[in-house]
Formats: structure tokens, C-alpha cells, sequence
């Protein structure tokens, strides 16, 4: 006979904790396979990612994990019960021992549950622990309500979507919580955070949306490659433009009206002023605070002298973005991989040489860019790429 697991929920998101908990009930319960099955419409929190997402990241969570398994089967536009999912699995595995896999967080309500009589003759129930819950004393009164319940033999899980969620809108990647390509995903997508794609659409052109899409996704994936904050590097990616739409005579009076440290060759600029300007944008549109995210917004045009880790993703992530077309940018795509230094000097480099081609005069915050990262480059030190 074959054993299955129902692992549901909002999953929102899926994190290490529900990971562990599958795999722990795969081995001690001997079973063939964990169904993971989102809601598609969750009975009591609306979910803030969508069901398309949330299966994604589930995808991400359980690949290379034999055994476990994505289930589509809740994923109606209408509420679903325990119940409903359970009878339908049993259809479709007649012969099946089928186990609903809960935390013992949620043991307390099953009585309440719609049909539950009728759910307790249909499946057992595999309790992992929950910290805070004492889960024996837990299932002993269900099983007083003829249930069958095993208890899982785990660690308690401590983590809670609700705890990462919060991580995520303080801009951490909830290490330890969350499995790294997860929060990649996050990060690439703006999930869990205010809404500032939308917000940029209103303000800057299509093409200009794809570019700063494009730039959210590459910084993010840099981030990733080296080891930096990935929701950080989203923010700062989607919002690095956020200015570049404007007409000149708005940035300068915006600068003007801020106060803003530019020079006369900035201020006469599109090019040069966005980018100062876009940082006071974020700061007061869009309630940026955190100062290394306002610093890769202000300086990803020019660059300067100490750019720390986040600019230079932000600076580089800019120059190398997927719909980028120029000579050289293949050599600074893969120096990008290894060195965010070396791949933020060739892109400076080229683009001096190309303004002085144009006639044009070169940026001082550009000029000791260059001289920086060279002497960085030449005298590397344990710290040079801290956050």
C-alpha cells in the first residue's frame, strides 16, 4: 500500500522549517511521497504573493529532494478545506494511506474543522512540534476525538512565514530561514515588500522599466554570486532610475530646492543629475532610509572613490543588464563573476574613453572612481569588499 503525505498551506513563504518538517515525515512515517499543496485562496490571510509565485518558491525549496513533491490540487479560485483536498487525493489514490501532515500549532482547531469527523476516517495525522505547543498533551485530545495521530519525532520548528516576512520587510534575507535561491526569487521579484515596481512604472517610460527590472534582476543574482544582501540589492535595482525620466529644468530644482552637493557640470546633466536626484526621490517617495541603498542609487552613473559592495553590484548590475548592447561588454559580464572591482574599472574605464571620443568632460566622482579601484585592485585587503 502506498503512503502519502499532504503537507498544506499558504506557504507564504515557504521556508526551511516546512522543508525539514516533509522530510522528517517522509522518513519516520516511511512514506512514498510529501505533497506540498499551496491554498490557492487562503481561508483566513490573504496571501501578499500570489499562488504562481508561491508554487515557484516551493519548486525552488524541494528540487533535488526525492520525495517530495509540488501539488496543483488547491489551487482553486474558491476557498478549500482539508476535507476537499484530503477526498480528492483519495480518489485519486484509492489504495493510498494518506497522512495530513500539520503543526501542532493547529492541532487545537482540527474538531472545528468543516467535516471533521468525516476528515478523521479519511487520513491520519502526522504532528510535527511547534515551539511554545505541548504537542503530546496536543494529540492525545484529538485522538479523544477518534483521530489517528502520530507524532513526529523532531526538533521543534521555531520559524514562522509570518517572522520571515517581517525579516523581509527590514530588507534581511532571513539566513537560516530561508534556502538561499528562495530569497533570490524574492528579491528578484520585489515580493514581500512595498510595491515599488508599480510605483516606478507611473514614473519612468516602458523601456525604462525594462532596463530597471533588468538591473533588479542582475544585481540581485550578483548579490547572490557574492555574497551580499539580496533584498537590498532588489530595492536599490529597481529604484536606481527612478529620475532619469524627468526633464532636466525638474532635476535642478529639485536638487536646488534639497540642498544636493552637485557640481555645475552635474547640474548641467541629465545623465550626471538623475542619479543624485533619484536618490532624493527615494529617499522621499518611495521612504528609502537605509544609506547604502541611497548611496548605489546616487553614485550608479559616475561611481566614486569607496564604493562599498552594494554600490558596486548597483553600479556594475547597470552596465551589464540583459538588454545592455555596447563593444567590451561581454569581458565585463564575466569579470563580473569574479571580481565586482575589476568589472566596475572596466566599465569606467570604457566609458571615459567614450566620452572623451564625444567631447565631452569627464566626471571628477568618475576620475577618482578609476584611480580608487586600481589602487584597490593593486592592494587587495581582507575588507576592501565588506558590506
Amino acid at each position: 500500500m502506498r503512503r502519502i503525505g499532504i503537507f498544506s498551506g499558504t506557504f507564504d513563504p515557504v521556508h526551511i522549517g516546512h522543508l525539514r518538517a516533509a522530510q522528517v515525515c517522509l522518513q519516520a512515517l516511511q512514506l512514498d511521497k510529501v505533497f506540498f499543496a499551496p491554498f490557492g485562496k487562503p481561508l483566513i490571510r490573504q496571501a501578499d504573493a500570489s499562488a504562481a509565485q508561491r508554487c515557484e518558491m516551493i519548486r525552488l525549496t524541494i528540487a533535488g529532494h526525492p520525495g517530495l513533491e509540488l501539488s496543483e490540487i488547491d489551487l482553486q479560485p474558491k476557498p478549500r478545506y482539508a476535507v476537499d483536498t484530503v477526498g480528492e487525493l483519495r480518489q485519486r489514490y484509492p489504495d493510498a494511506e494518506l497522512f495530513y501532515i500539520i503543526g501542532a500549532d493547529k492541532l487545537r482547531d482540527i474538531p472545528g474543522w468543516k467535516d471533521a469527523a468525516r476528515l478523521m476516517t479519511m487520513c491520519s495525522f502526522a504532528a510535527y512540534p511547534r515551539a511554545g505547543y505541548d504537542t503530546p498533551a496536543l494529540c492525545e485530545d484529538l485522538r479523544d476525538h477518534g483521530a489517528h495521530v502520530r507524532l513526529i519525532p523532531a526538533a521543534q520548528v521555531t520559524m514562522s512565514s509570518g517572522q520571515i516576512r517581517a525579516q523581509l520587510r527590514l530588507l534581511s534575507d532571513a539566513p537560516g530561514r530561508l534556502l538561499p535561491q528562495v530569497a533570490e526569487y524574492i528579491a528578484s521579484n520585489g515580493l514581500y515588500q512595498p510595491d515599488y515596481e508599480r510605483m516606478v512604472r507611473q514614473a519612468v517610460s516602458p523601456s525604462r522599466l525594462l532596463h530597471s527590472q533588468g538591473v533588479r534582476h542582475t544585481a540581485v543574482r550578483l548579490a547572490r554570486l557574492h555574497g551580499l544582501p539580496m533584498q537590498k540589492a532588489g530595492v536599490a535595482g529597481i529604484l536606481h532610475d527612478c529620475a532619469k525620466n524627468m526633464e532636466l529644468g525638474r532635476l535642478q530644482f529639485i536638487a536646488r530646492q534639497a540642498r544636493l552637493p552637485c557640481d555645475a557640470q552635474t547640474m548641467g546633466s541629465n545623465a550626471l543629475l538623475h542619479g543624485p536626484v533619484g536618490a532624493q526621490i527615494a529617499r522621499m517617495r518611495y521612504h528609502i532610509s537605509d544609506a547604502h541603498i541611497l548611496n548605489a542609487i546616487r553614485y550608479h552613473t559616475t561611481g566614486r572613490a569607496g564604493m562599498n559592495a552594494l554600490e558596486l553590484v548597483i553600479f556594475v548590475a547597470d552596465a551589464i543588464e540583459p538588454s545592455r548592447k555596447y563593444p567590451g561588454l561581454g569581458l565585463i559580464r564575466e569579470q563580473a563573476q569574479e571580481d565586482l572591482r575589476l568589472a566596475a574599472l572596466t566599465s569606467l574605464t570604457g566609458t571615459q574613453k567614450f566620452v572623451k571620443t564625444k567631447g565631452l568632460s569627464e566626471s571628477p566622482l568618475s576620475l577618482m572612481g578609476i584611480a580608487d579601484l586600481r589602487a584597490r585592485l593593486r592592494h587587495p585587503v581582507k575588507e576592501d569588499l565588506a558590506y
